[in-house]
């Protein structure tokens, strides 16, 4: 009888290390897939952000060209005073003057284009001059930079002696254009 006791007791305890043996080989299989898919989820969360991003991005995009189409033939006077104010204000915010600002109507090539150009001349350094563009680049127009040239005070033949903070101003002279896109009939 005890014989028949020592090998039940033999058969449950190869049963048990059988079973733990099996639970832990199906338990890491179910880890590895987990981790599979959360591999995928990651990678399928970051494509995610990037189309939420791009989409953005587009949508900006598209306000800028919806605001840009017209059925009129000239730039309206508002439009070119909101632009001015806009050009003056973040010239404001960055503490740099506007020495000189003009803007004048020219003419399409084929006729699906308006296009007004405003000439100006500032005096900032390069940092205030790459804020000014970056936040005129943010603006609601489609802008056209034709020409950008920089100058310093000093090339421009002045004699006087001028302290660190003038050395690293320059006069700057932009030409760009706002375009409107004429819409078909």
């Amino acid at each position: 009888m005890r014989q028949h006791y020592l090998i039940l007791l033999a058969f449950m305890i190869m049963v048990s290390i059988l079973f733990f043996h099996f639970s832990s080989l199906i338990i890491s299989h179910k880890i590895d897939s987990i981790s599979r898919y959360d591999e995928r989820i990651k990678i399928e969360q970051e494509k995610l952000n990037s189309a939420k991003v791009l989409n953005e991005q587009l949508r900006q995009v598209s306000r800028v060209i919806m605001g840009s189409i017209t059925t009129e033939k000239k730039f309206d006077a508002d439009e070119i005073g909101t632009f001015t104010k806009q050009i003056y204000d973040i010239a404001e915010k960055y503490k740099f003057a506007i020495h000189s600002f003009s803007h004048k109507d020219i003419s399409s090539l084929n006729g699906d284009l308006l296009e007004h150009l405003y000439t100006m001349e500032l005096n900032c350094t390069f940092v205030q001059l790459g804020k000014f563009l970056t936040d005129m680049e943010a603006l609601d127009n489609i802008i056209k930079i034709k020409t950008l040239d920089v100058v310093t005070y000093q090339s421009r033949g002045k004699n006087e002696l001028l302290d660190a903070e003038a050395e690293t101003r320059y006069k700057v002279e932009i030409e760009l254009s706002t375009i409107k896109i004429i819409k078909e009939a």
